[in-house]
């Protein structure tokens, strides 16, 4: 089996992207809170809450949850830490809610169950909900967390 090797400009240029996309969603990010949603095409709703849970000088660390209503309870939410950095102009999902940071290889098989890649993918992941977002979401802007 071929050792799997991360791609670092394919990575560098995901995260620049995801950056780019979370900066037109949330402007200069001065709220501690953000809501959208949208209805897909089976007329379900999905809710996108993003909260602001660190901000330092050159970093500010997201929690980003994105809800399926039509789903049952323990099925119904992915939740995402994405971690900006200002300076680099990089967006980076550094670990999913119910795991420990994200490692960038894995081996496989592991106790996670993760993918050799899963940073990559969550990364990827990151891009495609956000592209997505930007493409069909309104904001909601009187959303208080629960």
């Amino acid at each position: 089996m071929k050792k799997y090797i991360p791609d670092v400009a394919k990575h560098a240029a995901m995260c620049e992207a995801n950056f780019v996309r979370l900066q037109r969603l949330l402007g200069d990010a001065t709220q501690p809170h953000y809501h959208f949603s949208w209805t897909d095409s089976q007329d379900g709703v999905i809710d996108v809450a993003i909260e602001i849970i660190e901000r330092f000088k050159y970093t500010t660390t997201l929690k980003l949850t994105k809800t399926l209503h039509y789903l049952p309870k323990h099925a119904s939410s992915v939740e995402l830490i994405v971690r900006l950095y200002d300076d680099a102009r990089m967006a980076e999902v550094v670990n999913l809610a119910q795991g420990e940071q994200l490692a960038g290889v894995y081996r496989y098989p592991n106790h996670q169950m993760y993918q050799i890649d899963e940073k990559a993918q969550a990364n990827h992941y990151l891009g495609e909900w956000l592209s997505h977002l930007l493409a069909h979401g309104m904001s909601k802007e009187s959303w208080t967390p629960s």
